[in-house]
């Protein structure tokens, strides 16, 4: 795997991008929160990549190591993405596709809608410092030392970041329940 990460052969690199460019697109998606900017990091993910192909020495997975570049260039392109940010999404969910307006009570699916949407919405309130540890852990299943290594930190700060995302997305979770009369 090594040998075709820093390889010059432009089919070879093609090969690796297919095989990879779905689990990166997906972690920047949640991150940026929109198809578009994802698209555009993606791009600038595999275009860094590729010059810097050299520098791969394969110590760890290529997934990890594309992933750390991927949360680089998110990091980098952060100030431009926040003008342009939209709430992260958990799932394909239109927030009025069946959601229960104001005043109304949500039930059934209906009511599913509506907490996958003031999930997301919970998700994407998180600061900045907290919503990527936690995107990470939750939705990519990383594991606390990969999150640490992708975010260059220490696992204890990542462990301290992510306990805090937890407790805010549960406190809405919780706020939310004893609104709508608890689960449906």
């Amino acid at each position: 795997m090594v040998r075709l990460a820093i390889s010059d052969n432009h089919d070879e690199f093609r090969s690796l991008f297919e095989e990879h460019r779905g689990g990166v697109f997906r972690f920047l998606y949640r991150l940026a929160g929109n198809r578009h900017d994802a698209e555009d990091l993606l791009q600038d993910t595999f275009a860094r990549f590729w010059r810097k192909r050299a520098q791969y020495r394969g110590d760890g997975s290529l997934a990890g190591y594309l992933r750390r570049i991927a949360y680089r260039t998110f990091l980098n392109a952060r100030t431009r993405l926040a003008r342009s940010r939209s709430a992260a999404p958990i799932d394909e969910v239109d927030p009025a596709d069946g959601a229960a307006g104001p005043g109304e009570r949500a039930t059934g699916d209906d009511y599913h809608r509506f907490l996958r949407v003031r999930i997301r919405e919970a998700v994407d309130a998180l600061p900045d410092g907290w919503r990527e540890p936690f995107v990470l852990f939750r939705f990519e299943g990383l594991s606390m030392k990969q999150i640490a290594a992708a975010m260059d930190l220490t696992p204890k700060a990542v462990e301290l970041r992510l306990a805090r995302a937890l407790k805010r997305v549960a406190t809405v979770l919780k706020d939310l329940q004893a609104e709508h009369g608890g689960a449906r």
